[in-house]
């Protein structure tokens, strides 16, 4: 055999060799799984900034009211109200007409009598009429003897109190009164200011 012909047969199989470890080769490149491209960086997420605290509901007081000034004004300080010294006095009257055996002490006693009544009708109207008042009557005194007498027939001669009320109040408080008298019967007209204010010291 000729030395060309054994150089052949010993390349031959080299160069096969070859192939099948090129094809090995590249078979298993293909078969390889391709690995995915690597994910992208991710961006940072910008935080938002944590909400402000709230801060605690404000409680309100309630407003303060200064107290009035020293000395307060006269509106603001409740002043007692003063009792009412107004009483009706006693005044002199005025005998117009005398029959039987009437004294004068009998028509004092008439007037005594009969001055509490008149003095609850001026009170009832004294916070509508200040200051001193008067109601002048002309009334009758009757005695018939058997030790009481008897007024009637008021009739209001002046008044300083323009209410009709406290005039009728004042007449109709003869009518109500009788007086003790030892007259044995008799009749006497009398004129007589009732006056209401406050007695002279």
């Amino acid at each position: 055999m000729s030395q060309s012909s054994t150089t052949r047969w010993l390349a031959l199989p080299l160069v096969c060799l070859s192939l099948l470890l090129l094809l090995a080769a590249l078979a298993y490149w293909l078969t390889q799984p391709t690995s995915p491209p690597p994910p992208p960086p991710e961006e940072p997420i910008a935080q938002a900034p944590p909400p402000a605290p709230t801060p605690p509901p404000r409680l309100t007081p309630p407003p303060v009211v200064p107290p009035p000034a020293f000395p307060s004004p006269q509106s603001e300080v409740p002043i007692p109200e003063q009792p009412d010294k107004r009483r009706v006095i006693q005044t002199e009257f005025t005998l117009e007409e005398i029959h039987g055996d009437f004294r004068p002490e009998d028509i004092e006693a008439a007037l005594k009598a009969v001055t509490p009544l008149v003095q609850q009708c001026f009170q009832d109207a004294a916070q509508r009429n200040r200051g001193p008042q008067a109601v002048k009557l002309r009334f009758n005194l009757e005695s018939r003897g058997e030790g009481e007498g008897r007024m009637d027939k008021g009739e209001v001669l002046a008044s300083t109190i323009p209410d009709p009320m406290v005039q009728a109040c004042v007449v109709d408080s003869l009518l109500d009164i009788g007086f003790k008298t030892p007259s044995r019967g008799g009749r006497a007209t009398v004129v007589y200011p009732f006056e209401f204010r406050v007695p002279l010291e």
